[in-house]
This record gives structure tokens, sequence and C-alpha cells, in this order.
């Protein structure tokens, strides 16, 4: 896809513009799946690069791919049972149009991670060094923050999509009905994806590494909680 392809689109996306994302919904914009990829790859990418530089260049660039990969692999995973459940619940969208609904939540979320790698950049950049007295709790730190801004640009994303999936259900409240299911799957899925595919920012006192020796020990609200007592001190 060439550049002035992909471009265009771009300043319409972060308005949310109605007519484009109609366009795409309704599968009448042709390459709209690619530039939805394409987006996630992008922004995700950047997005990820950014919180990993904390740990050098290496996890950087592991994180660049991964944080991209926890989201394709999220819209594998989802994009059947998204379909299901519409029609379970009475929306009429089938796997189809819910599959590309999905691609561009996550697309939408992807420009605004991508918005966000300078402020995240700001963060690593003044934070003390995974080699200081202090490792610990910057650690702490930046996995809460970043845990929050990425389940926020998840939420707002598909909040963006919920009165086009009120126009092109059933009913209305079929739709809203949908988009509850569909976002609490896509957040549970897609923290327990981006679990296993972890480090990101790599913990303190241990090797860069791209994948953990034990990817399915324990899960990710575990960590998390965690992370949270200890910062608060319990």
């Amino acid at each position: 896809m060439t550049g002035s392809r992909l471009l265009p689109p771009l300043p319409a996306l972060c308005r949310g513009d109605r007519s484009l994302l109609d366009g795409w919904l309704s599968g009448h914009q042709r390459g709209s799946l690619g530039t939805c990829v394409l987006l996630i790859v992008l922004g995700c990418g950047a997005y990820g690069y950014t919180i990993g530089l904390w740990r050098g260049g290496e996890m950087a660039l592991y994180v660049a791919v991964k944080l991209p990969a926890v989201i394709l692999l999220t819209v594998v995973l989802n994009g059947l049972l998204n379909g299901m459940l519409s029609l379970v619940l009475g929306s009429g969208i089938g796997v189809r149009r819910s599959l590309q609904f999905l691609l561009t939540a996550f697309a939408i979320m992807a420009v605004t991670l991508g918005a966000l790698s300078p402020v995240a950049l700001f963060q690593v950049l003044n934070t003390p060094p995974p080699g200081g007295g202090s490792a610990g709790g910057s650690y702490t730190v930046l996995l809460l923050t970043h845990t929050s801004l990425i389940a926020f640009a998840g939420i707002v994303s598909h909040r963006k999509l919920l009165g086009l999936l009120r126009s092109k259900a059933a009913t209305p409240g079929a739709g809203t009905r949908t988009f509850v299911a569909w976002l609490a799957g896509n957040l549970f899925v897609g923290a327990q994806v981006s679990f296993i595919l972890r480090p990101y920012f790599g913990i303190p006192g241990r090797d860069v590494e791209f994948l953990r020796a034990d990817p399915l020990q324990g899960n990710f609200y575990e960590a998390v909680y965690h992370a949270a007592a200890t910062l608060c001190g319990f």
C-alpha cells in the first residue's frame, strides 16, 4: 500500500470521521483491511519502542515487535468469538463485519498510542535507570502507567465506534449489549496475551530477553495487583 493511499485517511481517522469509519465497517472502501493492519504495526510499534527503551535498544526493538503482535493475536483470537457474541446478543452483525469492527477499533487505538509515544519517551528519559537503587520502584511505576494508558486507548477507540455499532445493529439496545461484550472480551484476551508475551520493560536484575522461559506461569491481573500493592506499600 502506497503512502498516498494510507496518509489521507489519517486526519479523518483521528477525528473519528463518521463517513470514513462507516465506509470501512461496511466494506465499501477498498484497502481498509490493509490500512488497519499497517496502522496497528506502525502505531503500536512506535509506542512499544519508546517504552522498551528503559532497558536499552535491544529491549526497545523487542517490544516494537511484540506490542503489534499482541493486538493482531487478539484480533485473531477474538474475531470469531465476537461474531458469535453479536449474533447471540441479537445485533445481526456477522463474523466478517465484527472482524472489521475489531480491526478498525484497534487501528484507532494504534493511532492514539502512536500519538502518546512522545509522552512515553519523556517519561522513560526522566525515569531513574534500571541499574539504580530505585529501579524496583521505577519498574512498578512504568508498568502501572503504561498498563493504564494502553487500557485508556483501547476503551476510547472502542467507544468511538459505539454509535456506528448501534446504528448497524438490529436494535440500538442490541448494539449496546454487543459493544459491552466485545469491549470486555477484547480487554480480557488482550491483557492475557500481553502477559504471555512479556517482558516489555524488563525486571531490573534480569537479563534482557524476548520471551520469558515460563510465559504461562501466573496471569496479567495477578501481576498488576502485586505491582499496585508494592507501590502502595502493602
